[in-house]
C-alpha cells in the first residue's frame, strides 16, 4: 500500500511513534512525508545537546525545531571546539539570551557557561520563564543572581534550579556564591520552587534560618540540596520539622552532627518523615562536643529511608551495630551507599549484616571495613537468596569466600563492580565458567584484577554472555581479547568491552575488522566512575 493513499492525520500518528533517527529518515523520502514529518509537534521532545551559543539562532530558526523544549548550551563537542577556536570559558551575551527568550523551552542547561556579560534583567526574565534551569557552576555576577532571586520571589514559572552540585570538580569550575542575597528574599524565592540544588553556595546561618522558617510555613520544595553549607547553628527543632517534609535531601558535609541537639533531627524522622532519599555523607555523629546521638534512634530513623547515602560518614561502632541490626529486622532501605565509612565492623554480627544487606536492591560498600567472617556470611546468604540487583564491593578482599559460593552469589546480580578486589585465580576462573553456563549479570567490572591465568576460551565463553565487560588494567593477553572478539556474534549479548590501550595494541587488525562487537573501548587508565553524588537533574 502506497503512503500517498493514507490520510495525512494517519501518517502523522504513525510518525509520532517513530524515534528521531527514523523520523529524520522519513522526511527525506518525498515531499509529502517531509511536509508532515517536519511538523514541530513531532520534534518538540528532542533534546538538543551541545549547542554552541553562536548556533542558537540557526538551530532554533529551523521550522521543525520551533517548539523544541529541551536544550543544552555547550561548545564541548562542537566543530569549533575540535578545531581549537574556543579555548576561553564559553561566554554568552544578550543576543544569545534574546534568542532563547523567543523559544518555548521547558528545560535549559547552561551549566559551566560564562554569563557575566548578559544584562541582569534580561537574564532574570528568561530564566524565570523556564521550568527547569540547570546552571550548575555557571559564572554569574552578584547583580545577576540578585536580580534572578528578586524575579523568582515575585513570579516565576521555574520549578527546578540547579546552581551547584557536589559532583567532581573540574578545572576552572566556579561556584555560585549566594551569601550576598538578603535572607528573606533568598527564602521567599526558593520556597516557590520544587527542586533546589544550592550546595557549596556559601550560605549564611541567617539565610538557612530564613529558609527553614519559610519552609515550615508554606513551601513548594520537595527536593533540596544544601551540601557543604554549615547547618550546625540552625535551631534543631525548626530544622528537623522543615527537612522531614521533603522527599529528597542532600545534607552531606553540613556538620549536622554538630547541632546543639543532634537527636532532634532523627527523632522527628522516627515520628514522621516524607524523606525517601537522604544523603548524610561526610558528617560525623560521634559525641561531638560531648553531645551524644542515641544509636537506637539513629538506626530506627535511617531505616525509614529508601535511598540512603552515607559515604565518608564517621559513626560509632554501636551506631553501626544498631543500624545493621535494625536493617535485619525492619527496613525500608532499598539502596545503600556505605563507602569509606569510619567505624569498627567487629561489633556487628555477621548474620545481622548479611541478612540486612541482602534485602536491598542496590549496595555500594567499596573500600568498607567489612571483615572476613562478615564477607563470607554475606555471600553465603546471597548465594541462597538475595534481592540485590547492583553490587559494588570494589577494593575489598574476597579471597576467604569459597570459589563456588562466590560465583553462584555474583551470578544472581545484574550489575557487579569488583574493581581492584583481592580474588584468587580459582575464584575469577570459576566466575567466568559459571557465567558461561547461566547468569543474570549484564554489567561486570573486574578492572585492576589480573585475569591472564584464565584460559582464553573460558574467558570468552563467559564474556559474550554479558552486555558490558570492563577489564581495564587486568593484564589481558592478546589471545584472550582476540578470542572474545571472535566469539561475539548476533546471538551473543556482549556489546561493550573496555580494556587497556596497551592490552589492545597488539590485537590483529583483521580480527577487529571482522568482529561484530558494537564497541571496543580503549582506556589509558582505569577510572572508577561510579557517581557518589546525589543527582537532582537528569539530562
Amino acid at each position: 500500500m502506497s503512503l500517498q493513499l493514507l490520510p495525512p492525520e494517519t501518517l502523522f500518528r504513525i510518525f509520532n511513534c517513530l524515534n528521531f533517527s527514523d523520523l529524520k529518515a522519513v522526511v527525506q523520502v518525498c515531499r509529502m512525508t517531509r511536509e508532515i514529518g517536519e511538523d514541530p509537534t513531532l520534534w518538540k521532545a528532542l533534546k538538543l545537546l551541545e549547542v554552541h551559543p553562536d548556533d542558537l539562532k540557526t538551530v532554533l530558526g529551523l521550522p521543525r525545531l520551533s517548539k523544541i523544549e529541551h536544550i543544552k548550551i555547550s561548545d564541548r563537542n562542537s566543530p569549533r571546539a575540535s578545531r581549537g577556536w574556543w579555548t576561553d570559558p564559553m561566554s554568552m551575551v544578550d543576543e544569545h539570551v534574546e534568542t532563547l527568550k523567543l523559544a518555548n523551552l521547558h528545560i535549559l542547561d547552561i551549566s559551566r557557561c560564562y554569563l557575566h556579560d548578559i544584562d541582569a534583567k534580561l537574564l532574570c526574565e528568561v530564566l524565570n520563564n523556564i521550568e527547569v534551569v540547570n546552571a550548575n557552576r555557571a559564572n554569574f555576577s552578584e547583580e545577576q543572581l540578585l536580580e534572578i532571586f528578586k524575579g523568582m520571589s515575585d513570579s516565576t514559572r521555574m520549578k527546578t534550579l540547579i546552581l551547584n552540585t557536589t559532583e567532581e570538580i573540574e578545572e576552572e569550575d566556579i561556584f555560585a556564591d549566594l551569601s550576598h542575597i538578603n535572607p528573606d528574599l533568598f527564602a521567599k524565592a526558593l520556597t516557590k520552587l520544587e527542586t533546589v540544588q544550592i550546595s557549596d553556595a556559601c550560605l549564611t546561618s541567617d539565610q538557612l534560618e530564613a529558609l527553614v522558617k519559610y519552609m515550615n510555613k508554606e513551601s513548594n520544595i520537595k527536593e533540596l540540596g544544601i551540601a557543604n553549607n554549615d547547618v550546625s547553628e540552625i535551631d534543631p527543632e525548626e530544622f528537623a520539622k522543615a527537612m522531614n517534609k521533603l522527599e529528597k535531601l542532600d545534607l552531606s558535609g553540613t556538620n549536622l552532627g554538630d547541632q546543639e541537639r543532634p537527636n532532634t533531627f532523627f527523632k522527628h524522622m522516627v515520628a514522621f518523615t516524607n524523606l525517601k532519599v537522604l544523603d548524610l555523607g561526610f558528617n560525623s555523629f560521634i559525641n561531638n562536643n560531648n553531645r551524644s546521638l542515641n544509636p537506637k534512634v539513629f538506626a530506627k530513623a535511617l531505616n525509614k529511608i529508601e535511598n540512603l547515602r552515607m559515604v565518608g560518614v564517621d559513626i560509632s561502632d554501636v551506631q553501626a551495630q544498631q543500624l545493621f541490626k535494625r536493617m535485619c529486622v525492619q527496613t525500608k532501605i532499598k539502596e545503600l551507599h556505605f563507602e569509606d565509612c569510619k567505624y569498627d565492623m567487629s561489633l556487628i554480627n555477621p548474620n545481622f549484616l548479611a541478612s540486612g544487606l541482602n534485602k536491598l536492591t542496590k549496595l555500594k560498600m567499596a573500600n568498607s571495613s567489612i571483615n572476613g567472617p562478615q564477607c563470607l556470611e554475606f555471600f553465603v546468604r546471597m548465594a541462597q537468596f538475595t534481592k540485590l540487583q547492583y553490587l559494588d564491593f570494589s577494593f575489598l578482599d574476597l579471597c576467604g569466600v569459597p570459589t563456588d559460593i562466590l560465583a553462584e552469589a555474583l551470578n544472581k546480580v545484574e550489575k557487579v563492580i569488583l574493581a581492584d578486589c583481592h580474588m584468587t585465580e580459582d575464584q575469577s576462573t570459576s566466575l567466568f565458567k559459571t557465567v558461561a553456563i547461566s547468569t543474570n549479570i549484564n554489567y561486570l567490572d573486574l578492572s585492576l584484577i589480573s585475569v591472564e591465568h584464565i584460559p582464553a576460551e573460558v574467558l570468552a565463553q563467559g564474556a559474550v554472555k554479558i552486555e558490558t565487560l570492563k577489564l581495564v588494567d587486568s593484564d589481558l593477553l592478546r589471545e584472550q581479547i582476540e578470542e572474545i572478539l571472535i566469539q561475539v556474534s548476533s546471538t551473543t549479548k556482549l556489546k561493550l568491552l573496555e580494556v587497556s590501550f596497551e592490552d589492545a595494541f597488539v590485537i590483529d587488525d583483521e580480527i577487529i575488522e571482522r568482529s561484530v562487537l558494537k564497541e571496543l573501548r580503549l582506556s589509558e587508565d582505569y577510572e572508577y566512575d561510579e557517581e557518589n553524588w546525589m543527582q537532582f537533574y537528569f539530562p
